[in-house]
């Protein structure tokens, strides 16, 4: 056998280690989630995007709420025997054990939305950047900010969170040199009264614009938001609906837009056991409109700062 051959043997012993495309009409997709599809924030955005999916592309699909990280393996495991083409585990918590487990489930997609990790044959990931939505909120509550100062409040101090902590910061100092930033954590992405405390917090000492990322937490920064009167960006799914006269605006997180790519990409047989991170110029972040009262406090030159921040995330420069 040449060089040649035994390359292109070689290369076709790979491909056929890969799972392989399916029809639309008979892929059988799992979403394993952390919380409720209820929390408004980082489990509601995954429901709308299978939701989406299954509209679009006529796949069968099977939800589960809740998910311990103690139940996350006998989650993943369940579904990958009962022939599940794709299982997304939605969250970096999902990395370790969609790795300890995929080798034994070849012609299965494990999926794991917001984490960077990927395995061959059958591992991918799907990320969003948020770093830069934490930098698009900043300059938002930068803008609008009263007192001169604005604050974060995330779940846990995880990669993400801490991406949108760091980003926030600097963008509300590129609009308002002289914010002052205050942060905590949780310490729970469930505790929504202790995210109620802890924004109070925030709040007793000054801060008059809020942000939060996690999941219920989220819901404890919103009602504590609104009971002070102070303003509040939400973060990933669009917020307005919870409380229009406190959400100013939302830095969306579109992991519906992860979720499509990464069915799509099964469908057609073009994903790769690899990490695809999403920005603004991919759809995987963005900004709602600014509604209400919102809409008339966004003048034109603030209006021209947020075009200006919006232009330079999508270019890569946010310093």
């Amino acid at each position: 056998m040449t060089a040649r051959s035994c390359a292109a043997f070689a290369f076709a012993l790979g491909l056929a280690t890969l799972p392989l495309p399916v029809a639309a009409e008979t892929l059988r997709v799992a979403l394993v989630l952390p919380g409720p599809i209820s929390d408004g924030t980082f489990n509601s955005a995954a429901h709308k995007g299978i939701e989406a999916a299954k509209a679009k592309y006529g796949i069968e699909v099977s939800i589960r709420e809740n998910t311990d990280f103690a139940q996350i393996t006998e989650a993943l495991t369940a579904y990958a025997r009962e022939g599940y083409d794709v299982i997304i585990g939605h969250g970096f918590q999902f990395a370790e054990p969609v790795l300890e487990i995929h080798a034994d489930y070849p012609r299965t997609w494990f999926i794991v939305n917001t984490a960077q990790v990927s395995a061959e044959p059958n591992v991918a990931s799907f990320d969003n950047r948020w770093g830069d939505a934490g930098y698009i909120a900043g300059a938002v509550a930068g803008l609008v900010t009263q007192k001169g100062i604005v604050g974060h409040i995330g779940g846990i101090p995880v990669p993400v969170i801490e991406d949108y902590n760091a980003g926030f910061a600097r963008g509300a100092a590129r609009v308002k040199p002289d914010v002052k930033v205050l942060s905590a954590y949780v310490g729970s992405f469930s505790d929504i009264a202790k995210g109620a405390e802890i924004t109070t917090s925030l709040i007793e000492q000054g801060a008059d614009v809020v942000t939060s990322t996690g999941n219920e937490n989220v819901v404890g920064t919103i009602q504590a938001a609104t009971q002070a009167g102070v303003m509040a960006i939400g973060t990933a799914f669009d917020s307005h609906a919870f409380a229009p006269d406190t959400i100013v605006t939302t830095a969306l997180i579109n992991m519906d837009v992860n979720i499509d790519m990464a069915i799509g990409k099964v469908i057609d047989g073009s994903i790769l056991p690899q990490a695809y991170v999403l920005g603004l110029n991919e759809n995987g972040i963005g900004l709602a409109p600014f509604r209400g009262r919102f809409e008339a406090m966004m003048d034109a030159d603030k209006r021209a700062v947020i075009d200006a921040v919006l232009a330079d995330v999508a270019a890569g420069k946010t310093p």
